[in-house]
């Protein structure tokens, strides 16, 4: 991955931080991601305020699809730019037409 790709590891760290200490969100594939990646982050990025901070936009953004996937049975979701996010895994693999969409080396 490129230098601009590699900032997609804080979300995943953020995720994989607040899911293994059990609060805010239950994220394990963030968590097994994470433990394979092998990547060091230093400074703000491994900021617990930041994990928890992306750790609630997921619930948000998560709470906000689930109710547009429930008002909307036949929907498509285009995750355009999903990086490194699990959020069909973590919606539970909704019954509907699902894409992630990245750069390849991403997906």
């Amino acid at each position: 991955m490129d230098e601009v790709s590699r900032t997609l590891y804080i979300p995943l760290y953020g995720k994989a931080h607040v899911s293994r200490n059990g609060i805010i969100l239950s994220d394990p594939t963030a968590e097994t991601l994470w433990d394979q990646v092998q990547i060091r982050l230093t400074g703000k990025s491994r900021s617990r305020w930041l994990a928890y901070y992306l750790a609630m936009r997921a619930v948000v953004y998560d709470a906000w699809l689930r109710e547009q996937i429930r008002q909307n049975p036949d929907a498509v979701v285009l995750h355009l730019g999903c990086g490194l996010d699990s959020r069909s895994r973590r919606l539970g693999h909704p019954p509907i037409q699902w894409h992630d969409i990245d750069f390849p080396d991403v997906i």
